[in-house]
């Protein structure tokens, strides 16, 4: 059967029987396929892809053509053309080609050829041109491929492709922790947003992992995003590394360029089962406790009404999973000074305790802090930070308040700057949950509410997940739809408990939003409501 060029890699290697499911974890890489005899080597190997590096006869000397040659720098000489290569690859295999552009002169040429061959042929494979067209980590001076001019090329002359577009990198031992920044990824986020192919993003690996929060922003951007972790000969990547991002991330959206011994100690691991997961504390829910149908309606929250939220319920979570929601105030400690307590009907237990009992579990939870005084917050961001430096902050950490702000400007609520300023500053790396304070909605969510909380929130990178009320969503919810529509980031949380009465009463909120958006709505209420809603989604 035929595969056209722009196709998914993993569909077509899962079409040809080389993987048994749509996991880049079990791609495997033929680096430097150039001169004839390293071809051979490839052609020959059981490997599935084969990545060949594509110059200019004598690049920058004075014998110079037009010539594409299969050479990777400093050569620039080479037995193999591109010609000849494409034509025994095509010939003799069925492996997936990756190209990577040395030099913005050789795209023009190489493309006509890749045109010319089609045109005889089918070529009847993913292929992928790559090149690195952004400054990246401690790069001193620009040797990146010009951008605008390898895209423009690309959708004039050969645009059936996958894009492999990275950063030009050095990993430097005396500096480990400099890395990716945010504004170099929302960069090349801002180049190829609009460009129809699919593109990989080549990532240094031993940097990733510091990163992740942003490269975790850029995934959540579009399905046709993906990574593709390579290594230097030399860096010093971990196993942990590596496991953190495949954590983090869904098993079709990172590739694996990594060495052994590395390469088969990661897969070993990753592939178990039964391990703790170093889940990212700002990630996406849906990543981290895959429900049904990748269906929010299926996360269970605890902690919603107070009879279960006794302090055994910590210690009673064995087999199950969800998130679990606790009112968080500063109380004295019995050293005499203030810390943050979740809020029981009890006395309040040190909110510390609450996450190292949750910390020790290996069922999947999350944290939902809902911050119910200002002074709380600074203490509990700043515990965060604290935990997540020594590695005991691996969960998913969401930070709630109800917020003053524009037309929602209200006495007594924390300014919504100020707390969007602290979050960032202390310890950005969780989802963002903001709320109106209830004293606005007594006509529901008005169009000025909605525009002015999206306006507050206009610069986060992290996931952010708006607090509705559903009894105040049955007086006016159609606003609140704008919510959905800015960023694939942003996401509703619908909320009811026996506080706010029956079932009924938050009943027409609830399924009004549910009518309109079966994703991105996480619903926080309780089991007895959430079972409720379900019998009338599955009947309705």
């Amino acid at each position: 059967e035929t595969f056209d060029t722009d196709g998914d890699l993993l569909e077509y290697l899962l079409n040809l029987g080389s993987i048994d499911r749509k996991d880049g974890l079990l791609v495997t890489w033929y680096h430097s396929a150039n001169k004839k005899s390293e071809l051979a080597a490839g052609l020959k190997s059981d490997v599935m892809v084969l990545e060949a590096d594509v110059n200019i006869e004598g690049h920058n000397t004075p014998n110079e053509t037009d010539k594409p040659i299969m050479a990777h720098p400093p050569a620039v000489y080479s037995d193999n053309s591109f010609q000849e290569w494409l034509d025994v690859v095509l010939n003799s295999s069925s492996k997936g080609i990756k190209l990577d552009f040395k030099s913005i002169k050789a795209v023009d040429p190489s493309l006509a050829i890749l045109l010319k061959k089609s045109s005889e042929v089918k070529l009847n494979r993913p292929l992928w041109l790559n090149a690195d067209i952004l400054m990246g980590p401690n790069v001193p001076i620009n040797t990146a491929v010009n951008a605008s001019l390898f895209l423009s090329l690309i959708q004039e002359k050969y645009p059936n492709c996958t894009l492999s577009l990275g950063w030009t990198t050095l990993y430097s031992f005396l500096f480990p922790n400099k890395t990716y920044t945010q504004k170099m990824i929302q960069e090349m986020h801002s180049i190829v947003g609009t460009l129809p192919q699919r593109v990989t993003f080549p990532v240094r690996a031993v940097m990733g992992r510091l990163a992740w929060p942003h490269f975790s922003w850029l995934l959540a951007q579009s399905d046709r995003y993906s990574l593709t972790l390579w290594q230097g000969k030399t860096d010093p990547i971990t196993v942990e590394d590596l496991l953190f991002i495949r954590d983090n991330s869904r098993a079709e959206q990172i590739y694996y360029d990594i060495y052994d011994p590395v390469l088969s100690q990661f897969k070993e691991a990753a592939l178990n089962s039964t391990r703790k997961r170093f889940y990212y504390p700002g990630g996406n829910l849906l990543d981290y406790f895959h429900p049904a149908d990748s269906d929010e309606l299926w996360i269970e929250w605890y902690g919603m009404d107070h009879y279960e939220n006794r302090l055994e319920t910590l210690s009673s979570l064995t087999d199950k999973r969800g998130m679990i929601a606790l009112d968080i105030a500063l109380r004295n400690s019995t050293g005499g000074n203030l810390i943050p307590v979740a809020l029981y009907p009890a006395a309040g237990l040190p909110l510390e305790q609450c996450l190292v009992t949750v910390h020790r579990h290996l069922d999947p939870w999350g944290i939902y802090l809902n911050i119910t005084e200002p002074g709380a917050l600074r203490p509990t961001l700043e515990l965060l930070s604290k935990l997540y430096a020594q590695n005991l902050l691996w969960n998913p950490i969401w930070i709630s308040m109800a917020l003053s702000f524009g037309s929602f400007e209200t006495p007594g609520y924390m300014q919504g700057e100020e707390f969007l300023t602290a979050i960032n500053i202390i310890f950005p790396y969780v989802t963002v949950a903001p709320g109106w304070p209830r004293e606005v909605l007594t006509a529901g969510y008005t169009d000025p509410l909605i525009e002015d909380m999206l306006t507050l929130c206009k610069d986060l990178w992290q996931q952010v997940s708006f607090q509705l009320e559903a009894v105040q969503l049955s007086r006016s919810w159609l606003a609140t739809t704008k919510l959905l529509e800015i960023s694939p980031s942003y996401t509703i949380t619908v909320q009811h408990s026996s506080a706010e009465g029956s079932y009924c009463g938050g009943f027409p909120g609830l399924r009004s939003i549910r009518t309109h958006a079966q994703k991105r709505v996480y619903y926080k209420i309780p089991r007895q409501c959430r079972n409720a809603l379900m019998v009338d989604v599955l009947t309705s």
